[in-house]
């Protein structure tokens, strides 16, 4: 909160898996020992006041029976606690993220604990095996996967419907926006990128200020998050429906890439990065094809970065970019959701090549849930080939 305004807040996802709690300001400590596991989350209590201005709140005398959790306090005895565990006498293994603390108090106590302890044998961030457990996602998660896939899709497909009575970015994003909150979906999983003709070049643009103008394509990287779990998709149409020629021949040069990609996935085989590898050499055989890199270059990948400088491929999940700490040259396993997004831009300072390619900006990306036998296509709601597109816009 800052200045008295409650801006919204949103639970570290680490967190919320371990608890399914939503609130700031909690802390959770998991015990190992000889008798199994035990679970403590120690509570911000509310006061009559903090009700009064922003509702009531879930404390300790709650938590139990609400979270799940074997035993619940106020916060305030969060230091009490540890003090006690220094009594014990025993060495302790401790898992705590001390580099990328949440919480400034939280913080100083759990500090001020570790300085006290004599008999600590390691401290370790927690973050690395939660994120190999969460990559792999449970029945449960993958049904929330499917849902927020599906709304994220469905809230594009009516964007490219609109598009003709659309004439701004922040029109196409407003759209796309109320569409899936009106199909259930809690808030934006990110700042959608909604850009038109040179605006697309720019891969993280996120202003949505200008106008959209006949003869340019429309690029809408944007996803929803529901129920804790959050969609991916890009999709980009000409605004006014038609095609340039160098317009739809670059969009079928990425989409052959996608679709080989997509199907090239092996579980036990494939890796997110591997299919970064694969994805540079498509590119540079069909960027060869259409003239965009000559037959003869030399560097070849590096002539690819010039016009796709990112990767084609991340985990998704509670997040966005979900498990950071996972290793991404692991082989893709059933329960993983990833994402499949090859992109080529070309701003109007490539004056080498011909001014028809100059402010042509394509990407597709898709949700691929691993499956047992290949893959499921979660985003599949949303149509992307050129005849599929031309038609939704008619």
């Amino acid at each position: 909160m800052i200045d008295k305004i409650p801006y919204f807040f949103r639970q570290d996802t680490d967190f919320r898996y371990l608890t399914g709690c939503l609130q700031p300001d909690n802390v959770l400590i998991l015990e190992f020992g000889k008798d199994g596991c035990k679970s403590v989350l120690f509570c911000r209590e509310s006061t009559a006041y903090d009700e009064k201005w922003e509702g009531a709140r879930l404390g300790s005398s709650e938590a139990v029976s609400f979270l799940g959790v074997d035993e619940a306090a106020p916060v305030a005895s969060l230091e009490a606690y540890l003090n006690n565990c220094a009594k014990l006498g025993s060495e302790l293994n401790i898992w705590y993220d001390y580099l990328e603390p949440r919480n400034t108090d939280t913080h100083k106590t759990v500090l001020n604990f570790l300085q006290e302890m004599k008999n600590i044998n390691f401290i370790e961030s927690p973050r690395p095996i939660l994120h190999d457990m969460r990559v792999i996602k449970s029945p449960a998660e993958i049904s929330l996967m499917r849902e927020t896939c599906r709304i994220g899709a469905e809230a594009i497909k009516e964007a490219i419907t609109r598009t003709r009575s659309l004439t701004t970015e922040g029109q196409v994003q407003a759209t796309v926006e109320h569409s899936a909150r009106m199909a259930g979906a809690c808030h934006p999983a990110y700042p959608p990128v909604v850009a038109a003709g040179n605006n697309a070049t720019v891969i993280h643009y996120i202003s949505s200020t200008a106008a959209v103008r006949a003869g340019e394509l429309v690029l809408v990287d944007a996803g929803c998050e529901y129920h804790g779990y959050t969609s991916d998709i890009t999709r980009t149409w000409p605004g006014d429906g038609t095609w340039t020629e160098r317009q739809r021949e670059l969009y079928e040069v990425v989409l052959a890439t996608q679709e080989e990609l997509i199907a090239s996935i092996r579980p036990g085989v494939t890796s997110v990065d591997s299919l970064y590898r694969d994805m540079q050499a498509l590119f540079g055989k069909h960027l060869q094809s259409v003239g965009l890199i000559e037959r003869d270059a030399q560097y070849l990948m590096a002539r690819v970065h010039e016009f796709c400088p990112h990767h084609v491929s991340h985990y998704l999940g509670m997040d966005v970019h979900d498990c950071g700490r996972a290793d991404k040259k692991r082989p893709l396993e059933p329960g993983m959701v990833i994402t499949v997004e090859p992109g080529l831009y070309i701003p109007h300072t490539q004056a080498n090549l011909d001014r028809d390619w100059w402010g042509t900006a394509v990407r597709i990306e898709d949700d691929i849930l691993i499956t047992e036998d290949g893959v499921e296509i979660l985003s599949r709601a949303c149509p992307k080939t050129v005849r599929e597109i031309s038609e939704l816009i008619r």
